[in-house]
């Protein structure tokens, strides 16, 4: 039930899987009675999308660590190209089971998707979401990501040889730390709003998060403690980049600021990597994601190209 009326006799009811969008409902809980209402992507044919699975494993250091992968229909499932999609957040924010309109465009692509709540996620108490507090990021919450690979090749499911990294966010900030970090590990990299440099994170902080700085440096890390900072941002480890790299960025975002794509950007152009149109999207209109269409369109557009290119 997503909405109801102030004396809940009516209600609002979505019902949908991973393989449908979805339909609305009207439930009136009085009549007992149950009247159609909308469904949104009426249009998408069903019968052409992939099923979300369950996923369960153990980290390397003993954590069950959970999650979700699409396979593309009609395929083996075996040796398949990956891509690793870490949700934003990080804290108390999770990936769900559902249809998941990215994940579909993968697989109609031919691409497995796999999303995993590292640590830090929420969803699974709060012993779960604080081990990724004090100094996770880059490290052990990177590592789960990698042992997410790692799990999937011994499965046989993923081309060891065929892995992106792809995220927004916090996302993005993981898309970082996976090229930089473990560069042996993918063929590629889509950064997409990401936070590139975590000092800069803090620096940057929007009024309305002020509150929650104290909570942040607990979470995260100490500001003050450049060497930390400096270890596990991105900005300052691209010299172990090899992979390709797609950096997406909203201008006008007052979560993850430009200056985080900007600085990695030039950083690249020292080292004398110049990006291309296809590999470098700064779109003056938008926030923390994309929301005008022609910008969407344009994105995705994008990133398929340099999928094809990259993990075919």
């Amino acid at each position: 039930m997503v909405s109801r009326s102030e004396d809940e006799v009516l209600n609002i009811v979505y019902v949908g899987s991973d393989t449908d969008p979805g339909h609305y409902y009207l439930f009136d809980k009085v009549k007992n009675t149950l009247k159609s209402l909308v469904s949104p992507m009426d249009w998408l044919d069903k019968s052409q999308l992939s099923p979300m699975k369950p996923i369960r494993f153990t980290s390397r250091d003993g954590l069950t660590l959970r999650g979700y992968l699409t396979i593309p229909k009609g395929s083996k499932g075996k040796k398949l190209p990956l891509i690793v999609n870490p949700h934003g957040g990080p804290y108390g924010i999770r990936d769900t089971w559902g249809y998941n309109p990215e994940t579909q465009f993968f697989a109609s692509r031919g691409y497995a998707t796999v999303q995993v709540n590292f640590r830090g996620s929420g969803g699974y108490g709060r012993k779960f979401q604080q081990a990724g507090y004090g100094g996770k990021w880059g490290a052990e919450m990177q590592n789960d990501l990698t042992d997410t690979v790692k799990y999937l090749v011994s499965e046989g499911i993923a081309d060891p040889k065929k892995v992106c990294i792809y995220g927004s966010s916090y996302g993005g900030y993981a898309t970082m730390a996976g090229l930089t970090f473990t560069p042996e590990l993918y063929k590629c990299g889509i950064n997409y709003v990401g936070i590139t440099d975590v000092s800069l994170l803090f620096d940057s902080l929007p009024k309305h998060w002020e509150p929650q700085r104290e909570t942040l440096k607990k979470q995260i890390g100490d500001p003050n403690d450049k060497a930390l900072m400096k270890k596990m941002s991105p900005l300052y480890h691209v010299d172990k980049i090899v992979a390709p790299l797609m950096i997406v960025q909203g201008a006008k975002d007052p979560r993850v600021v430009k200056k985080h794509a900007i600085n990695l950007r030039d950083a690249l152009e020292e080292r004398g990597i110049t990006l291309s149109d296809d590999e470098w999207i700064m779109k003056e209109n938008e926030g923390h994601g994309f929301q005008k269409e022609e910008n969407k369109i344009e994105l995705y557009t994008k990133i398929e190209r340099f999928l094809a290119k990259h993990l075919q």
